[in-house]
């Protein structure tokens, strides 16, 4: 799917971050536009988790600026972001491991439903239906990943394929504009990897604008609209997957990798 001619959902302008004498990121920019599916790639230590992590909100860049919808976000906490319609995964799951599939989302949830203290305390006919319009919500999200069929099951008992799945629905559960998947597909099995990536390529999509950082290149190659590649910090390439290894940057920087 193109991106649409519309406002970028993502900007990133000349962002650079220095860590004491270290440049991770020098001068990095780039788009995404509404709809996309697009990859952040590179070797260890290119500088990819630094900037998901000022995309995310974990801390402000250097220089430079993010703007999402158009709007100047630079710097902001990545609970305001969530708000803004922000969602992340990270690498490793990170699930309420003692409760059910369908409470996990319920957790996710209620981080970005206005606080009832009160209301939460004397359990109120307000509060109630709040609660089941949360439950609906969360069930809602996970019938449309397909993992309906597990609301009850405990985290901890699911495969790392549903827990992986259920990390992403507690994030797509916050009605996200932009969703950042750190690595999806990492620690999957062929099978795994390839039914995750193909809800996150369909369905997924369909809600939100993706950014994946990710390693396997048949997972770029084949799911990605489009690929940014970044090295010591800079970026070599922004393009489609299929001029990867035209580019000479890219296969230098890769040299060795039996990937590419």
């Amino acid at each position: 799917m193109s991106a649409t001619t519309s406002r970028p959902v993502l900007e990133v302008r000349g962002v650079t971050k220095q860590f004491g004498g270290l440049t991770a990121l020098n001068d990095v920019a780039f788009e995404v536009g509404r709809g996309e599916l697009v990859g952040l790639v590179g070797p260890n230590g290119a500088g990819k988790s630094t900037l998901f992590n000022i995309v995310a909100g974990a801390f402000p860049p250097t220089r430079g600026h993010v703007l999402l919808n158009g709007r100047d976000m630079t710097g902001l906490a990545s609970h305001d972001l969530a708000r803004a319609g922000v969602a992340r995964t990270f690498q490793q799951v990170t699930l309420f491991s003692e409760l059910t599939a369908l409470d996990n989302v319920r957790q996710g949830l209620h981080r970005h439903v206005p606080a009832r203290l009160v209301a939460g305390l004397l359990r109120g006919p307000g509060y109630r239906r709040e609660e089941r319009e949360v439950e609906g919500r969360a069930q809602a999200v996970l019938d449309f990943l397909g993992i309906g069929d597990h609301r009850h099951d405990v985290a901890a008992d699911l495969p790392l394929g549903l827990q992986k799945l259920l990390t992403v629905a507690v994030a797509l559960a916050t009605e996200p504009v932009l969703l950042l998947l750190d690595e999806p597909a990492a620690g999957l099995s062929h099978e795994e990897s390839t039914r995750m990536m193909n809800l996150v390529s369909t369905v997924v999509r369909q809600r939100c604008t993706i950014v994946i950082v990710e390693h396997n290149m048949r997972i770029v190659s084949g799911y990605c609209d489009r690929v940014i590649v970044l090295q010591f910090g800079e970026k070599i390439y922004d393009g489609p997957p299929e001029g990867l290894v035209a580019d000479r940057r890219v296969v230098d920087a890769y040299l060795g990798v039996a990937e590419l």
